[in-house]
This record gives C-alpha cells, structure tokens and sequence, in this order.
C-alpha cells in the first residue's frame, strides 16, 4: 500500500476542543487522545479497524480561538470529530450568542465536509466566581467574575449544546466531565482537569458513543 492508498484508509476522528480534550497536566501518553485511540484500535464491540484520533485540541481556546483552527481539522478528513468547546468561553464571560455562532460555523462546515459530530457539552455552575469557591489558581479562572457573567447567563450557556444538537440532529451529551462524577481520584488538584485514571474512564465512556460514526461509511 502506497502513502496515499495509506491516508485514504485511514479512519480519522478528530477530538477537537479545549484543555479538556488537550490533556492538559498529563503526560502525553495520559491524555483523553490517545486513551481514545487505544479503547477503539481494542478488540471488542467499539473496535474501529485502522482509527487514528487526531489530537486539535489546545488549552485555554474558546470556542472563538477553535474556531480559527477549523480549516486545519478539515485539513484531516476526519470521517468523525469529537466537538468539545465552552468552559473557557464562560470562564471569560464571552456572549453566549458569540460562542453560539462559532459552534455553528464549526459543525456547518464539519457537516459539509462528510465528518459525522459528536458534540460535547460544557455545564457551568451559577457559583463559579463566589468567593467561596473561586480560587485564582485554578482551572484558569479571575477571582472577579466578567461583566457577561450572571444567573441568566449560566441559563442561556448550559442550554446551548443541546440547542445546537437539537438543531443539527447530534448526538451529544450535556456535560463532558458527567461521566467522572463521583467517581474518586479522576481529577486534578483543580478540580476540573481529568486526572490519568478520568481520562481513561472518559474515553471507556465516549468510545461506544464515537464508534458508530466512525462506522458508517464516509460521505466524502
């Protein structure tokens, strides 16, 4: 098999997002990319001959930074991508009608390129920038809450996700750290950061949800 028989082979998912899906605090071999590499080349029912998941993820990116990415994610024929952006846009208190339209600039041409979506939501907490939970330190945040950053905020912001995938006919789920909650040990000291251990029981999670669009015959 040449080099292009090769790349035309290939089954690309793209995990295309913020820290979360960066790995950020691990090392590589720790990630969410590569322990969702591993969970679909496995044997078994969520096995994906020939993937490979592509690492476009880049810590503290909103989904604005994301969005300047997105021709190098098309760039990869992805024939799925994980979409996974929306803490830091509420970190820094960006219009949720902002981040509305470059998610929907992203999965518009996502969509038309033939990559079947995955979409990522992100669930902030109406207490994020209290004095009692807030620390400087962590997780990137400002000890003084933005301007945008209120309770009706937090209410339009943790309904875009599922508005998006409403509109689009996504699978999607409302919150990518839903799957390590109570479960000890899979988080950083930030609280917010998988751990090693969240990491891979976010990808044994998210495997069986990528791997019938992975499955299907590409569009392209």
């Amino acid at each position: 098999m040449n080099a292009m028989q090769e790349n035309e082979s290939r089954v690309v998912l793209a995990a295309y997002g913020d820290s979360l899906v960066a790995g950020w605090g691990l090392a590589q071999r720790d990630g969410l990319v590569p322990r969702l590499e591993a969970e679909l080349a496995a044997s078994g029912p969520c096995h994906v001959p020939g993937v490979r998941v592509l690492d476009f993820g880049v810590s503290g990116d909103t989904s604005l930074d994301g969005l300047e990415r997105l021709d190098a994610v098309l760039a990869a024929r992805p024939r799925a991508v994980l979409l996974e952006f929306g803490a830091n846009d509420c970190y820094q208190g960006i219009p949720v009608k902002e981040t509305r339209a470059a998610l929907e600039r992203m999965i518009a041409a996502l969509l038309g390129a033939g990559a079947g979506i995955f979409l990522a939501g992100w669930r902030t907490r109406a207490d994020m920038f209290s004095p009692c939970s807030d620390d400087p330190d962590l997780a990137g945040l400002t000890p003084i809450a933005p301007p945008e950053f209120n309770n009706g905020y937090v209410k339009r912001s943790n309904a875009l996700h599922g508005e998006l995938a409403a509109k689009f006919g996504l699978p999607f789920m409302p919150h990518i750290l839903d799957p390590l909650d109570g479960q000890p040990g899979c988080f950083q000291a930030d609280g917010v950061h998988p751990s090693a251990k969240g990491a891979a029981v976010l990808a044994g999670f998210l495997a069986p949800l990528l791997a019938p669009l992975l499955l299907s015959p590409s569009s392209k």
